[in-house]
């Protein structure tokens, strides 16, 4: 599956999950989205705050839906942060 993450940067991913973030006593503090790239290297990104936890769960959700269904997406209007 091929994601664009900014203007002119295709990549190749094995597997992406959406995960809410948890600060460890169970409280969700935003959505998370986690890429497996092919060549095996793992990156992570946070939906900013700005993006209610509800809407940001639907847009990660739609996201991968798309992936998966046509095999490329695009990430790079995603109001994301790396960690």
């Amino acid at each position: 599956m091929r994601v664009l993450f900014a203007a002119g940067r295709v990549r190749e991913v094995t597997d992406v999950e959406v995960v809410g973030m948890d600060v460890g006593d169970g409280q969700i503090i935003g959505t998370q989205v986690n890429f497996i790239m092919a060549n095996g290297n793992k990156v992570e990104y946070i939906y900013s705050q700005d993006v209610p936890i509800e809407e940001s769960g639907q847009r990660a959700v739609e996201f991968v839906q798309k992936l998966y269904k046509e095999g490329i997406a695009d990430f790079s209007q995603e109001i994301v942060e790396m960690l």
